[in-house]
């Protein structure tokens, strides 16, 4: 029954935002904005070294990547999420779009989104 609810829920998400799902690409045209973006991970960065932020990489590798998704350890321990497991999945992340200030290529990201969902 858990399950069935947890479903209801996404697809109600996935609905009701659809017209706000958008394409990697089209990121930029929603700085500040709330959106769910989709794409495929390519690659991501695990924090080391004492660091809590970690990095997830939509369609495209770093440094030539075009959207990322910053995580720190506390969100992925509580949405019990690994991120080595989301390697080569089509994934959405609903969250405000912003980007890194001291970033000079301005790549468009998603602070802890508020959900990740793996396409099945």
């Amino acid at each position: 029954m858990k399950n069935i609810l947890i479903l209801f829920i996404f697809f109600f998400y996935l609905n009701g935002f659809s017209q706000d799902t958008i394409t990697t690409a089209k990121a930029k045209d929603y700085i500040n904005n709330l959106a769910c973006v989709t794409g495929k991970v390519v690659s991501y960065k695990l924090a080391t070294g004492g660091k809590t932020t970690n990095y997830i990489n939509l369609d495209a590798t770093y440094p030539n990547n075009v959207f990322t998704i910053v995580v720190t350890n506390e969100y992925l321990e509580t949405a019990k999420i690994k991120i080595q497991d989301l390697q080569d999945k089509i994934i959405f992340a609903y969250g405000r779009i912003t980007t890194y200030k001291n970033d000079p290529k301005q790549i468009p990201q998603i602070f802890n989104p508020r959900w990740i969902e793996v396409k099945k």
